[in-house]
């Protein structure tokens, strides 16, 4: 009897037994509170089985023919790889605070297309994620340095560059011949040489700026070897020589001074690499320029854009694909054929594997590394007091004493009369 009661006893403590381990399935997490930390700060991917048909938000700060080209670009991602993206293009002028505001409160873009000079102000507000974070080649070694400058903020680079768009000169290269400059003129000496040549066509201007135009006055004074923010007197008196010759373009008449240049009225324009591109196919006695010193010294003057990944982004790896597909060789050819923008890569200025892309200008002092004293620039600081005051010199309405003291922050003293 007793025999019997022990099986019983045997059988009812394996059925409490084998309920007890099928119930802990149901309870929480019995983990160590260390190892649920864990968990909580380090999400782990979505599995397979989870769709992911939250599509890619993206940002961009672009004019009209642009954002149009940037939409069939990203219509080739959609449909070569089947994730979704949405873009929202904001080309209003403050549409540095628009952004801003939406990253504020949380309802930002997961990825943003803006100037290359909003990232590190972005990075130091905490709105955007470094790069190495979701790119893996992002070391910069391909980048033109000064480009790079722009993108790096406390050691770390937290933007992807995609172009630049800085302002040339265009020269007509018979017509410097008909007056008896040979070769375009560098900076010192040869400029000299060229104010002498004008004194004998002074019925006929020598070179065209779009009006109150600093991008374009910058260009021109460092194509003449002078430091916009720090100009010694040689490049101020030669500026001053130089005031009778300037033509200045008003809006809308841009293409009445292009022609103008074709027909070698004029010899030499300043503007945009991208307006010059475009109006330069198919005339081969026009030659760009780039002030490269300038623009090694004031890479904001190179006016880039780059791709940046918001700190609220959800699906990092989408994002970081978007941007890898958006920067591949075949889209920046895309890019550049359409838009006129020039790239950022060292390689596409160097040897011949990108012969379709036919860069317009010639790059030296950019494809060299830098040390970072360019880092942060007098003229950018001084941008504002510079283009009132380089408009009132080209324009003869202040001294080139006036232009000094404006750019050193000295007040100007009131005559009498005022």
């Amino acid at each position: 009897m007793k025999r019997k009661n022990y099986w019983f006893l045997f059988a009812i403590l394996l059925l409490s037994l084998t309920s007890l381990s099928q119930g802990q399935n149901m309870t929480p997490d019995n983990s160590s509170s260390e190892e649920r930390k864990t968990m909580s700060w380090n999400p782990q991917p979505s599995s397979p089985q989870d769709p992911d048909d939250q599509p890619i938000r993206v940002i961009t700060h672009l004019n009209e023919s642009d954002y149009k080209e940037l939409l069939d670009i990203n219509d080739n991602f959609i449909r070569e790889t089947g994730i979704q993206v949405e873009i929202k293009n904001i080309p209003d002028t403050d549409a540095y605070r628009q952004l801003t505001a939406a990253l504020e409160v949380g309802e930002g873009p997961d990825v943003m297309l803006v100037n290359s000079p909003w990232i590190r102000s972005l990075a130091s507000s905490g709105y955007i994620l470094p790069a190495e974070s979701y790119q893996s080649s992002t070391t910069g070694s391909d980048v033109i340095s000064p480009i790079l400058q722009m993108l790096e903020w406390n050691g770390y680079q937290w933007g992807i560059p995609l172009d630049m768009d800085p302002y040339v000169l265009v020269w007509q290269a018979h017509a410097l011949q008909t007056i008896g400059i040979p070769e375009i003129p560098q900076a010192g000496k040869e400029w000299k040489d060229l104010l002498v040549k004008q004194e004998n066509r002074k019925d006929k201007k020598l070179i065209a700026l779009p009006a109150g135009d600093a991008y374009a006055f910058a260009a021109l004074m460092g194509g003449m070897g002078t430091d916009p923010s720090n100009p010694t007197n040689e490049g101020l008196e030669s500026l001053s020589k130089l005031r009778p010759g300037i033509q200045f373009i008003e809006a809308g008449k841009m293409q009445e001074a292009w022609t103008s240049l074709k027909d070698e009225g004029l010899v030499m324009v300043a503007m945009s690499a991208s307006s010059a591109t475009k109006e330069r196919k198919g005339n081969g006695m026009l030659e760009l320029r780039l002030p490269e010193q300038l623009y090694a010294e004031n890479p904001f003057l190179l006016r880039g854009r780059s791709y940046a990944v918001s700190a609220q982004v959800q699906h990092p790896q989408n994002a970081a694909d978007w941007i890898a597909y958006m920067t591949s060789d075949m889209s920046q050819r895309l890019w550049s054929d359409t838009t006129g923008y020039l790239p950022v890569l060292k390689e596409m200025y160097q040897g011949d594997q990108f012969q379709w892309l036919q860069q317009p200008v010639r790059l030296d002092r950019l494809l060299k590394p830098t040390d970072g004293a360019a880092e942060a620039g007098a003229l950018q600081s001084k941008w504002d007091v510079f283009s009132k005051a380089a408009k009132l010199l080209l324009t003869g309405k202040s001294t080139e004493q006036e232009y000094r003291e404006a750019l050193e922050g000295r007040p100007k003293e009131k005559s009498s009369n005022e």
